[in-house]
């Protein structure tokens, strides 16, 4: 192999987590299927933990990016808030991981994973913000901020979790399909949701939402 193997390590570990779990995964087996030796691999990552948060950062930079763009672009917070979701489920529904098991190894070793931790509280305040933005303005109705981020973040991984034992649903329809049951139960007015969706899929288009 020539030149740096983090990415082929990195890829190859998402495929074996995918295939075996994260637990199933050893050193050993990620070694060979990379075709490296096993001292070669640990030049680059010295514990499958270490290649899990490689993984993870990666991971995490697709929500945090997305808040980011959605709180930054058009919409009101209900139809921000739908975006969020449903951009953060399909990206949930492509990674090659369980992500709630990530969750369970990550809460072994807090300091460890301690990156990982402080991204999802940083997720967690943006979310948290947008959502008492809307509560202030009468978009969204009285809710706790921070218990619904929470709350949010939870059933998007959730979702991740069913669809990866085998749903036949196209991940764009699984993810609508939350993001309008998410934004309907925040509403004031839930009477308000198709024209919400019809609005989101016009900013998504580039058009003009009426």
């Amino acid at each position: 192999m020539v030149g740096d193997p983090t990415d082929d390590i990195l890829g190859t570990a998402a495929r074996l987590f995918s295939e075996l779990g994260v637990n199933g995964t050893t050193m050993s087996r990620l070694a060979a299927d990379v075709g490296l030796k096993q001292s070669s691999l640990y030049y680059y990552f010295s514990s499958r933990d270490e290649v899990v948060l490689a993984l993870v950062h990666r991971a995490n930079v697709v929500p945090l990016e997305l808040v980011e763009r959605v709180i930054a672009g058009p919409g009101t917070v209900p139809e921000q808030l739908y975006r969020f979701v449903q951009g953060d489920v399909e990206a949930l529904c492509a990674l090659p991981f369980d992500i709630n098991e990530v969750h369970r190894i990550a809460a072994r070793d807090r300091e460890k994973f301690g990156d990982y931790w402080a991204d999802r509280r940083r997720l967690e305040r943006r979310l948290a913000g947008l959502i008492r933005r809307g509560v202030a303005e009468g978009s969204v109705r009285e809710v706790d901020p921070r218990f619904t981020a929470l709350t949010i973040m939870s059933n998007d991984e959730g979702v991740q979790n069913w669809y990866r034992l085998g749903s036949a649903k196209h991940p764009g329809r699984v993810a609508r399909s939350l993001a309008q049951l998410t934004v309907a139960g925040l509403l004031p007015d839930a009477g308000r949701m198709a024209e919400i969706a019809a609005r989101v899929e016009a900013i998504d288009k580039g058009t003009s939402p009426r």
